[in-house]
């Protein structure tokens, strides 16, 4: 076992240089990766509508290729989706990941056998990161688990297979590293979450587990039942790292792990690290922590993407600005368009980035495009909530369990935002938090600062605690629990709210019904 140990430590090293190299000098291998993915798709019906054997260079890809978003680019996705061949990039697409996207209806979006490859080399880059900051080389000895979603794919009549993408990754994984990943094929063909969660426990509690990766909202419910089964079966453990004490590393993404920290390590009962990791079916992962106890991530340039990215200032501007990597400026925030080697192309993904340094290029994920609070001008981000609660929280000494905020404006026009709050263990005070709040979120944005300071534009939020086990109750209702499902951190939809109010025991004072 310590030659392999040696040899991942090696691998990741040698990863470490070419990533340094590629990080000082993005433009060339962006360029690359550009021409390397036109030229491919050059043949198929999207690739001559668009003149991709004219394509030489960012420049004239932007001219010829114009951003979309997937409604835009739907119609060839339904044809490939159909099994035609040939469509958005050569051949037959034999998969479509669903998106666990949280505030738009199903996505289906392609995942080719191209970027397949790229992913499995994706899922060895936080691996390679922990091992160049300096963790532990025995990281890889025991076993690893994977909180994904169930690998049970739909197998349409084109002949296409349609899941979730950790499912459709879980079927290819590397043959040398099968025998240390749970949950079992079993227990991961399961569709139940609890179902599937109960049996993980089992089969991991007397496991030598080194590795946990997935979306960090859904360690504790694993911890919970691994937990509970060790009392049940008399152990003296009452922690995580008692159990497993030679867990070394938490990883995965989708979510800021600072608001979920407190709460997955009161049950851990030790530090373990965690490295972020930014990862999206469209393009696998895409951006990695590369540094102990900073949670900023370093992009790519080499994971077979290219990358777009535009001011957020100017996304629904009639000609926004599209910038290269190399072109991007530190602390500003942008959304980010990729083409991808599932023909992909201009696709603008939903997210926003803010470069904290460039070459090499880091970054913090600002959250979703529509998960921003702009109901008056505010331009609130969702980083900049979830900053702005885990800071509350910790000032009034309360776990937090996790968070909506309902965005709103009355007859009157003055907007106002309501912070739906579940706690994991006793309940602040809520004027307390609420004020805290509104003071952390004020300190890190001016536009909202300049809001409220009118009464008549930006009223004071408000808090209201909800029920123990609320949103898990309301996600599982609408089917999404736990893998790659998210929360979402802003309700403007009243169907939403009326989703969540429905969910709920009790009905909550200070919550408008849903309309």
């Amino acid at each position: 076992m310590w030659l392999f140990d040696a040899g991942l430590f090696a691998a990741a090293h040698v990863r470490g240089t070419l990533l340094d190299r590629h990080s000082a000098h993005p433009q060339k291998v962006q360029e690359q990766t550009l021409r390397a993915l036109t030229r491919r798709a050059r043949d198929t019906v999207f690739g001559r509508e668009h003149g991709f054997a004219k394509i030489r260079s960012a420049r004239s890809f932007r001219e010829r290729v114009p951003l979309r978003d997937y409604s835009a680019l739907k119609p060839w996705l339904a044809r490939a989706l159909a099994g035609e061949r040939d469509v958005i990039w050569p051949g037959k697409i034999p998969y479509f990941g669903m998106s666990s996207g949280t505030t738009a209806g199903n996505k289906y979006l392609p995942i080719s056998l191209a970027s397949i490859s790229q992913q499995r080399r994706g899922g060895f880059e936080p691996i390679a990161a922990y091992l160049r900051a300096g963790g532990r080389r025995d990281l890889m000895s025991g076993a690893a688990i994977l909180l994904g979603s169930t690998t049970e794919l739909e197998r349409r009549a084109s002949g296409v297979y349609v899941g979730d993408n950790t499912g459709i990754m879980a079927r290819h994984i590397p043959a040398l590293l099968r025998h240390k990943q749970l949950p079992t094929p079993e227990t991961r063909r399961l569709n139940n979450w609890d179902d599937k969660i109960v049996a993980l426990a089992r089969e991991a509690i007397d496991r030598d587990v080194r590795v946990i990766a997935g979306t960090p909202a859904w360690f504790t419910g694993l911890f919970d039942a691994v937990l509970q089964l060790a009392q049940e079966r008399g152990y003296r453990a009452r922690t995580v790292t008692e159990l497993w004490p030679r867990l070394r590393l938490l990883t995965g993404g989708g979510v800021r792990y600072a608001p979920y920290r407190p709460r997955i390590e009161a049950r851990l009962g030790a530090e373990v690290p965690y490295f972020d990791v930014y990862n999206a079916t469209e393009g696998g992962i895409m951006g990695v922590q590369d540094r102990m106890n900073d949670p900023a991530m370093r992009l790519l340039p080499d994971a077979g993407v290219f990358y777009e990215f535009i001011p957020l200032s100017e996304l629904h501007a009639p000609e926004p600005r599209r910038l290269a990597l190399w072109e991007v400026e530190a602390g500003e925030v942008y959304a980010l368009a990729v083409s991808t080697p599932s023909g992909l192309f201009g696709y603008l993904l939903g997210d926003c980035l803010r470069f904290v340094t460039t070459f090499p290029h880091r970054f913090v994920f600002e959250g979703r495009t529509k998960a921003f609070l702009n109901v008056c001008g505010e331009h609130v981000s969702q980083a900049e909530l979830e900053r702005a609660v885990a800071a509350a929280c910790v000032g009034q000494g309360v776990v937090l369990a996790d968070f909506t905020v309902l965005a709103q404006v009355s007859e009157t026009g003055i907007a106002s935002h309501t912070y739906l709050i579940e706690c994991d263990g006793p309940a602040p005070e809520v004027e307390q938090m609420a004020n805290a709040i509104d003071v952390e979120v004020g300190r890190n944005n001016e536009d909202y600062r300049t809001h409220r300071s009118s009464a008549l534009s930006l009223a004071a939020p408000q808090v209201v605690l909800l029920p123990r086990g609320a949103f898990e109750r309301y996600m599982r209702a609408r089917g999404k629990l736990g893998g790659q499902h998210k929360v979402p951190r802003v309700v403007e939809d009243r169907a939403l709210l009326h989703e969540l109010m429905s969910a709920l025991p009790v009905a909550i004072e200070g919550v408008p019904a849903a309309e």
